[in-house]
């Protein structure tokens, strides 16, 4: 049976919108359209659709234009209109029964339950391969409609609309429609006759650039509306154009076919865009009226133009839209204005004619072509202005005389009487007042045209400020005396920096040709009381405000301290060697220095040679990382060693151990870590450097102290144990300190950070992947444990900017990523997997969301929001139980949890494929949810959590990575640092933390140095919910101090109310 009228157009205006219409026809393309089958007696279909799940169709056609159906998918339940599946039912059926009745071979129906990110590259890329080589390019048409405003002569709107299409043109009738489709890939109807389709039609780069742009200009339009109503509703067919966005568009399309219309009126059909620089196409005349002796200023052709509003900055002439600078709009705006009906544009008075020639008729010049009168041809002089300064120093006092002269007519613009000129002079008013104004800045006083300073608090800054300014606006002529107060030493100031090997400080000197070493020292402190100007034994002035002087200073704002003397010759901490700018060629250094600095920055380019007792073959990243640590040490400094989670911190930290102990025999290091990896170090070791004496400080007070006692080459301890043993090592010197997870000492008014500081030792290093988490004080606390004074106080340090910060930690911090130095491990494939929350679970969520957000707005409404922070952040906690499980806080329900189902679907996937998943969850009581269900079904894993003993989650870790069992349960917190797991696979990350460096770290438990086999790590997060606008938050805000060290986030306790009120917001 054919059925004419179920056209392309049809299946469209019964579809629930343009979007769902799209990925219909995507459905039917990639045969998702199974079971096809017809009943005769009813005249109706039915179908299997393939999509995230098989949904059941029925479809009855009652008449032309005339059908029922039905789909068991939730959007035909909660839209009006056709859904995606019943679209792709329809274009099946008319492919049936065009094919005259003939069977189709409709695939079988698959299994239920199918892989969505499988169906996602099929849809994006399977049609792709059918077609490519043979796309057809499509032509973009753009017209330019411009209109007058109702009460101005004056453009000032502009709109765009399109025609697309190949050997025939067709109009765009919904630019939103059509933008949205062409920029997310889908299809977009014209008529029955035409079917954008990005898979078989393609544009130029500029259209696509250009149609991208437009795109953007309907989000902006669309962002303060209704989206549902906005989407529905709003069938433009073209768009306004801003005006600010005008001019780049017009050079997009100089070389586009263009429309140009004026008013509804068709003007040009081939539009050319030029920029009206000295393409004068106005003229204008001016001449004498001798009826009203009056000058008029006229233009022949102004009625062939029109004028557009300044912001447009364009002007239009037939067929040619010319560009226009600002200044050149600022005064077509007023010609514009001024213009009447017989082109007269203005007409000017004798006495004001001399004005008008300065003001106005270099401003004509610049647009268009000006046209004199013989009388006023002979009457005008335009000669250009010669701006000229006279001064002179008598007895203290300085006098200067200023002259602007056109040709042989000359004036002293602070001279009241003044010489009248036959002609009329065409001043160049603009640069006169400029000159004028700067000079009125100047505290002279003025006698007759001379203008005079009488005290040296006036004329030095005069000198060495206004001077400079005015000789580049003017000619300046000085005598001999004025010349002589200006000190202008032959060579910059330069300072000395070496290294002082007895103490392994920097020792610095000040020195400055021309001038004496015992005035040096007054010049010192004149800089660094920010004095402008300093007064040398000779009677002249030295500018210390000058760029030559700007190394220097640096230099004394880092050495000098209040508890640091100023001096020719002086000694500071090594460290601040690496503040002072080195490439300024007034800074020089020895050789020693140049090479300590080069070796710390440059660590492959040092020698220092492996320790051949090491039990480990170093890549070359690690071979850097070790030789950086080696030359830091050498010189009593420290710093972090931060890179990526698995790359192997731990085995570049012992062979710099090893080493230090072959190269000085007495030798004792001091590692601090958490309490979970103190024997994962003693492993460590025993593997890679066997031949040091290595105690884990561990055991009762008396054992602790005889093994502090003891000579060890390593002593490794923990952070809860440091906080109780530290006057235990008060009588031990360390060669060196180790702080793993350096994290632990963030906050730097915890008693586990003060006790840390106590610690004697030469030098310190803090191992970290993420020495921010939260806020850049903690880069502080850990510098202010490794580095003490380099940052210099809490209260200094809060006072520096980012740059400076970044400056100064950037020499004592390496980090690498696993991406850079890595080619060899295997690939990391991160997605998301979002799942539907059940039924009863989303009652149960929005009910939660409505009563925090009733008492979110009723704390803020009461001024209370900070007193009842706490209530709120543990409703948030609530909402993320919820997405989890509703039984972790209601245990007695028996609602389902839609991401539980989806995770046991995945584990079973992965279980049947040999995978070997790791599994993090931060909420233990979620943990125990999982075990149950997988005891049920058999599955046997590994399980740690903060109750497991560090001892037994080294031996776990170990039992897994060498094959037993193929899960491992985790909790974040416990499991999320320290422990190596390159046994596993996968990792899913069960729920969204708000810390993302949290998540990585338990990602990177799993992919690391030793990793061989590509790792996938899926992050499962809750369609809709505050786990979406988590995700979100981290994209947009995870960058705290990006140009310091890393990523960092958005903390908890840092959430404004305005950022609950947008995590509560429904989707």
């Amino acid at each position: 049976m054919s059925y004419p009228w179920l056209t392309a157009t049809y299946i469209l205006s019964i579809a629930s919108n343009q979007s769902t219409f799209n990925r219909g026809i995507n459905y039917f393309r990639l045969e998702r359209v199974a079971d096809l089958d017809y009943e005769k007696e009813t005249n109706s279909y039915f179908a299997f659709i393939d999509g995230s799940l098989l949904y059941e169709c029925e479809i009855t056609i009652k008449g032309p234009e005339s059908i029922l159906y039905s789909c068991e998918c939730e959007a035909a339940a909660t839209y009006s209109g056709a859904c995606k599946h019943i679209v792709a039912m329809l274009f099946a059926i008319k492919e049936w029964e065009e094919e005259k009745g003939t069977v189709i071979a409709f695939p079988s129906a698959p299994p239920k339950q199918r892989s969505k990110m499988l169906d996602k590259y099929q849809e994006v890329f399977s049609h792709t391969k059918r077609v490519k080589g043979q796309k057809e390019r499509l032509d973009v048409e753009y017209e330019l409609l411009f209109s007058h405003s109702s009460y101005l002569p004056l453009l000032d709107k502009v709109e765009i609309r399109l025609k697309v299409g190949a050997k025939r043109l067709y109009v765009v009738k919904s630019m939103d429609d059509f933008l949205r489709a062409f920029v997310k890939n889908e299809s977009y109807t014209f008529t029955a006759n035409f079917v954008y389709d990005p898979f078989i039609h393609e544009v130029s780069e500029i259209d696509k650039q250009l149609l991208h742009e437009l795109y953007t200009y309907s989000e902006i339009i669309s962002a303060n509306q209704d989206n549902y109503y906005y989407y529905r509703s709003n069938q433009k067919r073209s768009y306004e154009i801003p005006a600010v966005s005008l001019l780049p568009m017009l050079e997009q399309l100089k070389e586009k076919p263009l429309l140009l219309t004026i008013d509804g009126s068709l003007q040009s059909k081939d539009v050319k865009i030029k920029e009206l620089g000295k393409n004068h196409v106005l003229h204008f005349t001016l001449s004498t009226n001798e009826e009203d002796s009056t000058v008029h200023l006229s233009s022949p052709n102004l009625s062939e133009f029109d004028f557009a509003s300044e912001d447009l900055r364009i002007l239009i002439h037939g067929n040619t839209i010319y560009q226009l600078t600002d200044e050149q709009a600022k005064h077509l705006h007023i010609i514009a204005e001024q213009a009447d009906l017989n082109d007269t544009i203005d007409m000017i008075p004798k006495e004001q004619l001399e004005a008008f020639c300065s003001y106005v008729l270099p401003s004509l010049s610049s647009v268009g072509t000006v046209q004199l009168s013989e009388e006023l041809y002979d009457a005008i002089e335009t000669k250009p202005l010669m701006a000229k300064f006279y001064l002179d120093l008598q007895d203290g006092t300085l006098t200067g005389n200023v002259s602007f002269e056109y040709g042989e007519h000359t004036r002293n613009p602070f001279k009241e009487s003044q010489e009248t000129n036959e002609k009329i002079i065409t001043r160049d008013v603009q640069k006169e007042e400029d000159i004028i104004a700067h000079i009125k800045q100047i505290d002279f006083e003025v006698t007759d045209g001379t203008l005079t300073l009488t005290d040296w608090e006036s004329i030095v800054p005069f000198l060495f400020e206004h001077l400079p300014v005015l000789q580049k606006k003017m000619d300046v002529y000085t005598t001999a005396a004025v010349r002589n107060v200006i000190a202008t030493p032959t060579t910059s100031p330069f300072v000395k920096l070496d290294v002082n090997h007895e103490n392994n400080w920097l020792d610095v000197t000040f020195s400055m040709e021309g001038i004496a070493d015992e005035e040096i020292i007054d010049v010192l402190y004149a800089l660094q009381t920010s004095a402008k100007y300093y007064k040398l034994s000779n009677g002249s002035y030295l500018q210390l405000n000058h760029s030559r002087f700007d190394s220097i200073k640096q230099v004394i704002d880092t050495v000098a301290t209040p508890k640091q003397s100023l001096h020719r010759e002086m000694s500071i901490p090594l460290h601040k060697a690496f503040e002072l700018d080195r490439q300024n060629g007034q800074t020089k250094i020895s050789k020693q220095l140049h090479q300590l600095l080069s070796d710390i920055q440059s660590p492959e380019f040092s020698d220092w040679p492996v320790p051949n007792s090491l039990q480990a073959e170093l890549r070359d990243y690690q071979l850097n990382g070790y030789r950086w640590l080696r030359t830091l040490s050498r010189f009593g400094l420290g710093g972090i060693l931060a890179d990526d989670m698995g790359l192997g911190k731990t085995v570049q930290t012992i062979a710099f151990i090893q080493s230090e102990k072959e190269a000085h025999g007495k030798f004792q290091a001091l590692i601090i870590a958490p309490a979970s990896l103190i024997y994962n170090w003693e492993k460590e070791f025993e593997k890679f450097a066997p031949s040091l004496r290595i105690a884990v400080v561990a055991g009762s007070k008396q054992t602790r102290k005889e093994l502090i006692e003891e000579e060890y080459d390593v002593l490794i301890t923990s952070y809860p144990l440091i906080q109780r043993d530290y006057e235990l090592y008060a009588s031990r010197m360390f060669s060196t300190m180790i702080l793993d997870e350096a994290q632990a000492i963030k906050n730097d008014a915890t008693k586990t950070t003060k006790a840390v500081r106590t610690l004697p030792t030469n030098s310190s290093f803090a191992l970290s992947g993420t020495p921010i988490e939260n806020h850049q004080d903690e880069l502080y606390s850990i510098f202010h444990s490794i580095l003490p004074g380099m940052l210099g106080t809490k209260k200094q340090f809060k006072e520096l900017s980012n740059e400076t910060i970044s400056k100064r930690v950037r020499p004592f911090i390496l980090r690498r990523l696993k991406r850079d130095v890595l080619s060899e491990l295997p690939q990391k494939q991160e997605s998301v997997q979002y799942t539907d929350l059940s039924a009863d679970q989303k009652k149960m969520y929005v009910a939660q969301v409505k009563q925090l957000t009733n008492d979110v707005d009723e704390a803020i409404k009461s001024n209370e929001f900070q007193q009842k922070r706490i209530e709120i952040l543990a409703g948030l906690t609530r909402l993320r139980q919820i997405c989890c499980h509703p039984s972790l806080i209601d245990p007695q329900t028996t609602y389902q949890s839609g991401k539980m189902d989806r995770l046991l679907e995945y584990v079973e996937e992965g279980l049947q494929a040999q995978q070997k998943m790791v599994i993090f969850s931060q909420f233990t009581s979620m943990l125990g949810l999982i075990r149950k269900s997988f005891d049920e079904r058999g599955w046997t894993y590994h399980y740690i959590d903060g109750q497991t003993p560090p001892k037994s989650r080294v031996e776990m870790a170990e039992r897994f990575n060498n094959g037993e069992k193929s899960l491992f349960l985790i909790s974040l917190k416990a499991g999320g640092t320290g422990l190596n797991l390159i046994g596993g696979d996968t990792v899913i990350l069960y729920d969204t933390w708000w810390n993302p460096a949290i998540e990585e770290q338990a990602a990177d438990r799993v992919y690391r140095y030793g990793q061989t086999k590509n790792v996938q790590v899926i992050k499962l997060i809750a369609n809709g919910t505050i786990e979406e606008k988590i995700l979100s938050m981290h994209e947009k805000k995870k960058a705290l101090v990006d140009s310091i060290i890393q990523p960092g986030e958005e903390t908890l306790q840092s959430l404004s109310a305005e950022d609950i009120k947008q995590l509560l917001t429904l989707s």
